[in-house]
C-alpha cells in the first residue's frame, strides 16, 4: 500500500516532467531522417506544443493521417514541393507555403516530384478545451501557396501577409513573412501577449530575447514566449527573409 501511494505522489511530478516549457531561445535545423524534434514542451496558453522537421522522399505512395480532436498540425514547406489532400481537394504546394489542419482533419500527403521534400510539422493543443465552432466560423482548415501571396514592400524591406484569424486551439494565430533589408532592425525591442515563433528562411539574424542574445541562420527558428523583451536585426549584408507567427 506504501509503495503505491508513493507511486500516485510521484506519477504527477512525473507527467510535468514530460511537460516542461519551451525556452525561449533559437533553435537549429536538424536533417531529418525522415523525422527530428526541433523543440517541444508548454507555453503560456499551449499545453503542448511540438515543432519537427520531417523528409518525405519521392514516391506515389500517400501518407494517410488524421489531426487529434485536441490538436491543430501547421505545416511549413521548406524544400521540395508536397502534394496534400483534404476536404475532396488537392493542393501542391512548393517552399514557403503553409496548410494549417484543424482538430479532426483528415489528410493525406505525397512527394511525387523529382527531390526530397522537406517540411517542418508544428502539432499544438491548448491549455483551454477545443472550440469547434470558432474553427469552423472562421473557414477550418486551409493552405497559403506562396506564389499566390502578394509582396507589399516598405522602406525596412517589406512583409507578405499569410492570415490573422481564430482556429480551434487559438483566439487569435497570426502569420506573416518579412523581408529586411541588410543591418536593419525590424522594430525596436518590445513586447507582446502573444508568444511567436521567428522561422528563418534565408539570411543570418542576431534576436535579442530579455537581455540575451541569439543568432540563427536559414532553417532555424527563434522561440519567444508570451510578454518577453524580444527583437530582430539582420546582421547580413544582403535582405533576409523569415516567418514571424504569433498565438494566443
Amino acid at each position: 500500500m506504501k509503495r503505491l501511494l508513493f507511486l500516485l505522489i510521484l506519477l504527477p511530478s512525473i507527467s510535468n516532467a514530460q511537460l516542461d516549457s519551451v525556452a525561449s531561445r533559437s533553435y537549429q535545423w536538424i536533417n531529418p531522417e525522415p523525422t527530428a524534434i526541433l523543440f517541444e514542451g508548454g507555453t503560456y496558453d499551449f499545453e503542448w506544443m511540438q515543432m519537427s522537421a520531417r523528409r518525405l522522399t519521392v514516391s506515389k505512395k500517400e501518407l494517410k493521417s488524421t489531426v487529434p480532436n485536441n490538436e491543430e498540425y501547421l505545416l511549413i514547406v521548406k524544400a521540395g514541393n508536397l502534394q496534400i489532400r483534404f476536404h475532396d481537394s488537392a493542393f501542391n504546394i512548393g517552399p514557403g507555403s503553409i496548410a494549417l489542419l484543424l482538430t479532426g482533419e483528415k489528410y493525406t500527403l505525397s512527394n511525387e516530384g523529382s527531390s526530397v521534400t522537406e517540411y517542418y510539422l508544428m502539432k499544438y493543443r491548448s491549455k483551454l478545451p477545443p472550440d469547434a465552432e470558432r474553427g469552423k466560423n472562421a473557414g477550418g482548415s486551409f493552405i497559403k501557396d506562396w506564389s499566390k501571396i502578394q509582396f507589399n514592400p516598405h522602406e525596412r524591406g517589406g512583409v507578405r501577409n499569410y492570415f490573422n484569424r481564430a482556429t480551434t486551439m487559438s483566439k487569435r494565430f497570426e502569420m506573416h513573412v518579412t523581408t529586411l533589408n541588410a543591418g536593419l532592425k525590424s522594430h525596436d525591442p518590445h513586447t507582446h501577449r502573444a508568444a511567436e515563433i521567428i522561422l528563418m528562411i534565408e539570411g543570418n539574424t542576431e534576436f535579442q530575447i530579455g537581455q540575451n542574445f541569439f543568432k540563427a541562420k536559414g532553417g532555424d527558428l527563434y522561440f519567444v514566449e508570451s510578454n518577453l523583451l524580444h527583437g530582430i536585426r539582420n546582421e547580413g549584408t544582403t535582405t533576409c527573409m523569415y516567418f514571424a507567427f504569433q498565438f494566443e
